[in-house]
C-alpha cells in the first residue's frame, strides 16, 4: 500500500451543493488521519469544460498521491413498518385458566405507520496517481436525506472510517 498524504477528492454527483459538502467534510476528516485532502469542486471545471488529457496531465503535475472517485451505483426504494404501541389485551375468558390458555398470546393491538425511504449505494476507488492503478475499492449503502449536510457527513464518515480500518490511509 503506498503512502498517501496528499488525495485530492472527486465526487461525481449530479447534486453539486452534495457534492461540495461532501468533499468539504473529506477534506476535514482526511486531516484528522495525516493526509491533506484536496477538493476536487475548488481546483477542476466541471467536466464538460476540460478535455481528459488535460485533466491528466494537470493531475500528473500536481503534488497528489491518489484521486479518490466516489460516484453513486445505485438508488432504491425501501420501506419499514414503525410501530408506536403496542398493547396486551386480555381475552374475554380471562380469569378462567382454559380459555385464557388457547387466546393468551393472539390479544395484542397495535399501531403502526409505514416509512418509506431511498437508499443510495455509492462506491469510491482511490488511485494512485504515480501509476494510475487502483489501490482498494469499497461501498457503503446510506439512507438519502434532504439535509445535504448529514448525507454528506454520514457517507464521508463510513468512508474515512472503511478507509483507516483497512490501513488505506493512517499514521503510517
Amino acid at each position: 500500500m503506498p503512502k498517501i498524504e496528499n488525495m485530492m477528492v472527486a465526487g461525481v454527483l449530479e447534486n453539486y451543493l452534495i457534492r461540495q459538502e461532501f468533499e468539504d467534510e473529506m477534506e476535514k476528516l482526511l486531516a484528522k488521519n495525516g493526509v491533506k485532502g484536496i477538493k476536487s469542486h475548488m481546483v477542476l471545471p466541471p467536466k464538460n469544460e476540460m478535455m481528459e488529457g488535460e485533466l491528466k496531465q494537470r493531475i500528473k503535475e500536481s503534488p497528489l498521491d491518489a484521486v479518490l472517485v466516489v460516484r453513486p451505483k445505485e438508488a432504491r426504494q425501501e420501506s419499514e413498518e414503525v410501530v408506536t404501541s403496542s398493547v396486551w389485551m386480555p381475552p374475554p375468558g380471562y380469569y378462567a385458566f382454559w380459555p385464557y390458555w388457547t387466546t393468551a398470546y393472539t390479544e395484542v393491538a397495535t399501531s403502526s405507520y409505514t416509512e418509506n425511504y431511498t437508499v443510495v449505494r455509492c462506491e469510491f476507488n482511490p488511485y494512485y496517481v504515480k501509476d494510475e492503478k487502483l489501490i482498494w475499492s469499497g461501498e457503503t449503502d446510506t439512507v438519502y436525506s434532504k439535509d445535504f449536510e448529514k448525507l454528506a457527513k454520514s457517507y464521508a464518515k463510513s468512508i474515512v472510517n472503511q478507509m483507516k480500518k483497512d490501513k488505506v490511509i493512517g499514521k503510517k
